[in-house]
């Protein structure tokens, strides 16, 4: 018997010895931070669920698994491989495509968490930033929208919003984070 099996093995000779759970109990025991879950309001959970039914390559018959994996995620702070290894179930899902569903839902969701948390916290306006990264999904083949996103992102870098209402970029208001591929965060004040 190995040393990594003796560590492993609890019976009574080793009553000390804790096993390790199986891979399925440890997502469950594990979140990825210290996340409020009071933070994910119906109109969280609402906008996640708009969110994956505009996604067109999800068919209908799989909407209800994947918002609930994706609820899953963001209940647990931000737990990626949780939506990741979900849609890696969908037949023809490529790994590239999972992991940009993935950020994506995952950056609207926060978004629409810290606007609930600051509300709460009575903090009223933030400050748009930029990342230095582009607000884009694929940087490296770059369509015409996402050039025009990442133009609007950098010229709105610094730019004061308030909280509740978000930034008017473009025609829409917005918060950081909710655009498609975009990597802006805020910085709140009082």
């Amino acid at each position: 018997m190995s040393w990594l099996q003796r560590i492993l093995r609890s019976d009574a000779k080793h009553p000390n010895v804790i096993p390790f759970p199986a891979p399925a109990q440890k997502l469950q025991m594990m979140p990825s931070v210290k996340h409020d879950l009071s933070l994910v309001t119906q109109k969280v959970k609402a906008d996640l669920h708009q969110n994956i039914e505009r996604l067109g390559d999800i068919r209908k018959r799989h909407v209800r698994e994947i918002y609930d994996a994706a609820l899953d995620m963001i209940e647990a702070g931000g737990n990626m491989p949780v939506l990741y290894r979900a849609l890696l179930e969908l037949d023809g899902m490529s790994t590239g495509r999972a992991g940009e569903i993935t950020r994506t839902l995952l950056s609207k969701g926060r978004a629409l968490t810290d606007q609930e948390s600051r509300m709460r916290l009575g903090i009223t306006h933030a400050t748009w930033i930029y990342a230095d990264l582009p607000c884009m999904v694929n940087p490296f083949h770059p369509t015409d929208a996402d050039r025009k996103q990442d133009a609007a992102h950098q010229v709105a870098h610094g730019t004061r919003f308030e909280v509740g209402k978000g930034l008017l970029i473009e025609g829409e208001w917005t918060l950081p984070g909710r655009g498609h591929g975009c990597k802006c965060f805020s910085r709140s004040f009082k």
